[in-house]
């Protein structure tokens, strides 16, 4: 209602708050200096004795006074407190999010970078005929698949002729400079014609159905030697 005059002089007010301030076991002097901004609390005259036919009247005018303290010290007392745990709650809040914001952006945007791949040239498409010199001995190879196989062909110089998946029941005839390397990563039941006439690899092929072996340019068939590349 705003009637602080009600209170009464600044030595009740201070009383009353002091044992407010016990029940809540709070400290009441930063409860006084907040309402002593917003009260106009008046001098007691000293000097005047108090009338001895209006002593009900003081009673009930303090008892008054002293609910009216008790009321504007609880809303005073919770709004100092509210606005404590504003102050200080957010304020480590916003601390935390920025940190927490900032560092993941920049460590993501590092990350990014170094992740960025950097542009890759396609692979040059290679055709099963490969281009020989003039005048080079060549061989070639005609190959069946029963099933799907892993092919690999290679010739003298180095240069892949081919390398790739086959399916299952392809035929892929295969020429270049001799002697051609032949791997095949699936080699059980797949016909081999060497320049048109058949050939048997199957005394090469080991247990996991691979094989690698080499045409020579009199269209022989020999073993890879050891370590030969596929």
């Amino acid at each position: 209602s705003e009637r602080f005059e009600a209170l009464g002089a600044s030595i009740y007010v201070k009383s009353y708050l002091r044992r407010y301030a016990d029940l809540l076991d709070e400290p009441a002097a930063p409860l006084y200096e907040r309402l002593a901004s917003r009260l106009v609390m008046p001098t007691p005259d000293l000097t005047r004795a108090p009338r001895a036919a209006r002593p009900k009247a003081g009673f009930a005018g303090r008892i008054l006074g002293a609910l009216a303290v008790l009321v504007v010290v609880g809303l005073a007392w919770w709004g100092w407190s509210h606005r404590r745990q504003a102050e200080a709650v957010p304020v480590g809040s916003r601390r935390v999010s920025r940190r927490l914001l900032a560092v993941p952006v920049a460590r993501a945007g590092a990350g990014s970078a170094r992740a960025a791949p950097e542009p890759v040239a396609p692979a040059p498409a290679v055709s099963p005929r490969a281009a020989v010199a003039p005048g080079a001995a060549t061989a070639r190879i005609t190959l069946r698949f029963p099933a799907a196989s892993w092919v690999a062909v290679i010739d003298a110089a180095g240069r892949s002729i081919y390398r790739g998946m086959v399916a299952a029941g392809a035929r892929r005839s295969f020429e270049g400079r001799a002697p051609l390397h032949v791997v095949l990563g699936y080699a059980s039941g797949v016909a081999v014609r060497i320049d048109g006439r058949p050939a048997s690899i199957a005394s090469y092929v080991g247990r996991d159905h691979a094989v690698s072996f080499d045409i020579t340019a009199g269209g022989r068939v020999l073993p890879a030697p050891p370590g030969a590349g596929g």
